[in-house]
This record gives structure tokens, C-alpha cells and sequence, in this order.
């Protein structure tokens, strides 16, 4: 049997874990991102977890896995500027790899998902997938014809970043206007809410959503679900861009099937997929297949970093 560390960053959290080529994670830790002073004390920590693992564990493990947010540079292994990310930048690779000795694997957090959906999840068996993850941002990963998408830089799959909104009410947090990221994410949609409350001030002072300080994304989908106005308009507008957004997907790769994960679509499935197809098929010219959940859940960040860290998709090797 072979084993891999797999690391999963998020803007929020970051999990290290270990795991088997059987898609078994037999130990995982959770942590805040921002926990750290800086770049440098962060990549230290995770170092030194994926060391304790191999030895807690008595195993060699066969390389180390890594998704990350975005943007990034492959070739010299590092997160650039991310929009969501504490740190300004970010020397993934080489600090792993001399601090721990290991080989490493890197690439975009929602294109190591879709690596995890192949591998060990609803993308098992087929050629043409695409992974959409909706959570402090939005990303995808891509598989066309057997082949993993990455881009020059593997940027390729900033989707996130493509506009639906050509009023240009909203500015994303990359500093454009008009991103999908910007109205639906779990980052927006408070923003988003703000901003209609301003436009609609009579519905805002009805809110229960005008004592909430900060407010969130949970707070704007539980006055939904609570039949508040405001939210029912916030979300009628969220459901339209994401109908946009998942349509681009649909005519330009045409897949097989479409997965969703991040935190704001696992923890709302009930309010973002309910008759999304119905949707999507009023904008997109191809066929538009199943969107579904994720079977994989929250973990398939970490899923996704186990396969590249034991070598197991070829587009994103060892090194």
C-alpha cells in the first residue's frame, strides 16, 4: 500500500492530512490559515505535521499534495497575490520541500477537487467533468477528453472571475467589476446584500438581516429560508448569476457532469441546486448534464491533494 500527506489550504482553514491509494485518510488535522504571523512560520507548521504523520504512523510516505487558492505560479511552485489568502505570497513548494525532503505536487485548490472527483468520487469513469466549488470564493477544476485543464500558469480555471454582470454593479475582491465571485460566493453575497439593501431601503428596514453585524452569508440564506424580502431578492439575483455562470461552463467544456462543493453550496444545497438544470438549460446551447453535490463532501480537498501526492494524475507530477 502507498501513502501521501495531502494538504488542502483554504482562505479559511488549512487540513493536512494522511492518507492510502485506497482513498482512506487515516489522519487529519484542522487549523485557521491566519493562525500565523506570516508565510514562512505557516509552511513550517504543515511541514512539520506531515513529518509527524510518517512517523506517528510508521509508513514512507510517496509525496506530499497541495491545493491552493489562486493565483499561482506552478513553475516556480508558489501562491501569488490571493485575493482571499492572509499571506501576499506564498513559496509552497520549495519550503516543503526542504523542509520536510519530500517530493511535492501543487496546484489550484478547486483543480486539485476535480482531481479528487476523478479519482475517488462522481467523475470516476468518465472523460468530461467539471468541479465548481462555491465557498469564500469561486473555483472550478476541469477535466476535457481524459486531460486535466491547468494554463500556462494553471490559472486556467478562474471562473470565479468571469462576468456575469455586465451593469457592473459590484466589484470584486481582485479590485474588477461584474465577477460571479463577487455576487455569489460566501465572500458576495453579504456585499451583495448590502448593496440591494441600499437600493430597496424600505425592504431593509424590515430585515432581521439589519441587526446582523457583520453580516454573513449564513445570516442572508436563513432570513431566506425564513421568507424575508430582502433575502428572497438577494437570492433570486444569486440564482441568476449562477445559472450565468454554470452556462459558460456547460457551452465551453461540455462535460459529462457537473459536481459542486465549497462550504456555501454543501451547507445550502436546498437554495443553490434546486432547479438549477431548469436554469442553466434557458442559457446554455449544450446539452446541460446532471449537477449534483459532491459525494466526496468537505473532503475533497484534502481527496484531491491524496492523488496528486501519490502521483497519481500525471498533469501535475511530483517534483
Amino acid at each position: 500500500m502507498k501513502y501521501a500527506v495531502a494538504v488542502d489550504i483554504g482562505a479559511t482553514q488549512t487540513r493536512v492530512a494522511l492518507g492510502n491509494d485506497e482513498g482512506e485518510i487515516l489522519e487529519l488535522h484542522v487549523f485557521k490559515t491566519s493562525s500565523f504571523p506570516g508565510p514562512d512560520e505557516y509552511l513550517r507548521h504543515i511541514a512539520g505535521l506531515a513529518l509527524s504523520l510518517e512517523k506517528k504512523h510508521g509508513v514512507e510516505v510517496e509525496g506530499i499534495g497541495v491545493g491552493s487558492p489562486g493565483p499561482l505560479d506552478m513553475k516556480k511552485g508558489e501562491v501569488l497575490k490571493s485575493v482571499n489568502m492572509p499571506f501576499d505570497r506564498l513559496p509552497v513548494v520549495s519550503a516543503l520541500k526542504s523542509l520536510t525532503g519530500k517530493k511535492v505536487a501543487f496546484a489550484n485548490d478547486a483543480v486539485t477537487a476535480a482531481v479528487g472527483e476523478k479519482y475517488w468520487g462522481a467523475g470516476r469513469g468518465l472523460e468530461n467533468l467539471v468541479y465548481v466549488t462555491i465557498s469564500t470564493g469561486i473555483g472550478a477544476g476541469i477535466y476535457v477528453d481524459g486531460e486535466l485543464l491547468l494554463g500556462k500558469h494553471g490559472n486556467a480555471h478562474e471562473v470565479g472571475h468571469v462576468v456575469v454582470d455586465s451593469g457592473e454593479e459590484m466589484t470584486c475582491g481582485c479590485g474588477k467589476k461584474g465577477h460571479w465571485e463577487a455576487y455569489c460566493s460566501g465572500s458576495g453575497i453579504p456585499r451583495y446584500a448590502k448593496f440591494l439593501a441600499a437600493r430597496n431601503p424600505e425592504l431593509w428596514e424590515k430585515s432581521p438581516l439589519k441587526s446582523r453585524e457583520p453580516l454573513t452569508a449564513k445570516d442572508v440564506f436563513d432570513a431566506f429560508r425564513e421568507g424575508d424580502a430582502l433575502a428572497r431578492l438577494v437570492m433570486e439575483r444569486v440564482r441568476k448569476f449562477n445559472a450565468y455562470g454554470f452556462a459558460v461552463l456547460v457551452n465551453v467544456y461540455d462535460p459529462e457532469i457537473i459536481t459542486v462543493g465549497g462550504s456555501v453550496a454543501l451547507n445550502n444545497p436546498d437554495v443553490l441546486l434546486a432547479g438549477l438544470k431548469e436554469e442553466v438549460e434557458k442559457y446554455a446551447l449544450n446539452v446541460v448534464p446532471e449537477i449534483r453535490l459532491t459525494p466526496l463532501g468537505d473532503k475533497i480537498g484534502v481527496l484531491g491533494a491524496l492523488a496528486l501526492g501519490l502521483g497519481l494524475e500525471k498533469k501535475v507530477p511530483l517534483v
